[in-house]
């Protein structure tokens, strides 16, 4: 599967289906028939039949609502893969669209991807029922003047916070039922532009109402078997890439009740070179947000079949172009590449040693090996075999430094390794244990 490094792939959460979602697939690619069938033997019901020929008032049931939007995402997935779509440089997803990206990154087999979801969806059933909690959306509306009417009512003794910062004015708030009447009618009053829809029979994600069920999601999460994703994977909670898989352990649970971090996730991707989205899954809720984030990227609904067949042609385009381009990258090319993918997985790997990051000897070498990075970049001295060694020895370097476990090690160095043809040799390694010149 060819990789394109301009390229993320999005999935949505809740409030993505719709009566009739995935039929027209459905009649069209076995492979989408196959995953709807596996999804219904993996939870024991006629889920694909919920989603094709059921009622709205049946589908929009948590219990339904949440595994169908990702089994349908995970279809679309598929589709999209056997259809020769290249793998993405990052995957991202929307609240429940976190676990449609785990799932399709490899991180988690569906199997027990569609299961935890369908645990996290009973989870927020009991909650809304004990507490009454639930959502609202608003449009048009200055995030922080609601945080700031958030906190009056948190004061006033009552639960209500933001959930989701989708946009610059579009978020998502949870809380008690009648804590969410309060804020709608204050966010109301201080401004006549905004637009406010309170979501019947949603649960209160994303807020302290769901933390005291967060250790039981934890405990669910390590029943089942993990992996590392084909491609970097961002979290909720955090807007930045996961580092391990004990990472994912420790910031899902947190997902439950901390807000979804959208905005931050999209301009971190685009800030890191991407322009490129798809959506994953029914509607095009999240290309809809796209432009009010960033007007420097293309975004395309797999839902829709017309953006299906301009994200076709704009994957090939893209694909002869990069083909051109690497057919003329010369070795050096390789090699600066190398340095910076050294530099690159040296900050995104997880510091599993209890000492500060910040008094690691392995710090000073990769101070140096970016500015041998810059320098390098702007010609002052021509690269050399030694640049490349230096910048292998550093990663070693850090990776002993921060104890990452061999499994990742392994992962990264083949990444590097795929990417470019630069391996670590022996010899290397010694190098990272000079002191720094």
């Amino acid at each position: 599967m060819n990789k394109q490094a301009d390229l993320a792939l999005i999935f949505p959460g809740s409030g993505a289906q719709y009566k009739g979602m995935m039929r027209s697939l459905y009649e069209s690619s076995r492979v989408v028939q196959d995953t709807l069938h596996e999804a219904d033997e993996i939870l024991g019901l006629s889920l694909s039949g919920l989603m094709m020929q059921g009622s709205t008032v049946k589908l929009n049931r948590i219990g339904h609502m949440l595994p169908a939007i990702c089994a349908s995402s995970v279809a679309h997935y598929r589709l999209y893969v056997e259809q020769g779509g290249p793998l993405p440089a990052y995957m991202a997803g929307h609240s429940l669209g976190e676990y449609s990206a785990l799932i399709c990154s490899g991180a988690l087999s569906f199997k027990d991807g569609l299961t935890l979801v369908r645990y996290r969806a009973r989870l927020a059933e009991e909650v809304m029922r004990a507490t009454g909690g639930a959502m609202s959306i608003m449009k048009s509306v200055d995030p922080a003047r609601v945080e700031l009417l958030c906190q009056e009512l948190q004061a006033e003794g009552q639960e209500v916070s933001i959930a989701c910062l989708n946009s610059r004015s579009q978020l998502a708030v949870s809380g008690q039922d009648a804590a969410l009447a309060e804020l709608e009618q204050r966010v109301s009053e201080s401004s006549s532009q905004a637009q406010i829809s309170h979501l019947i029979g949603s649960a209160p994600y994303h807020c302290a109402l769901m933390q005291p069920r967060a250790a039981e999601m934890a405990a669910e999460l390590l029943q089942n078997n993990w992996s590392l994703p084909a491609c970097q994977l961002l979290s909720n909670v955090t807007g930045r890439p996961y580092t391990s898989i004990q990472e994912m352990h420790m910031l899902l649970p947190q997902q439950l009740y901390k807000p979804v971090l959208w905005q931050e996730s999209i301009t971190f991707l685009v800030e890191n070179g991407i322009r490129t989205f798809i959506e994953m899954g029914p509607q095009n809720i999240l290309k809809t947000l796209m432009p009010e984030i960033s007007e420097q990227i293309r975004v395309y609904a797999h839902d829709e079949k017309m953006d299906r067949i301009n994200m076709r042609n704009h994957l090939i385009a893209s694909s002869a172009g990069r083909q051109r381009s690497e057919s003329i990258m010369t070795a050096e090319d390789l090699r600066l590449k190398a340095i910076g993918m050294c530099l690159t997985h040296a900050m995104t790997t997880r510091n599993y040693n209890q000492a500060d990051a910040s008094d690691m000897p392995s710090l000073q070498l990769y101070t140096q090996v970016k500015q041998m990075k810059h320098e390098l970049d702007q010609g002052v001295f021509p690269l050399g075999e030694e640049h490349v060694a230096r910048a292998l020895s550093m990663l070693q370097a850090v990776f002993e430094e921060k104890r990452t476990p061999d499994k990742e090690q392994q992962l990264r160095w083949q990444q590097i390794k795929q990417k470019t043809g630069v391996e670590l040799q022996t010899e290397y390694t010694s190098l990272a244990r000079r002191e720094p010149e």
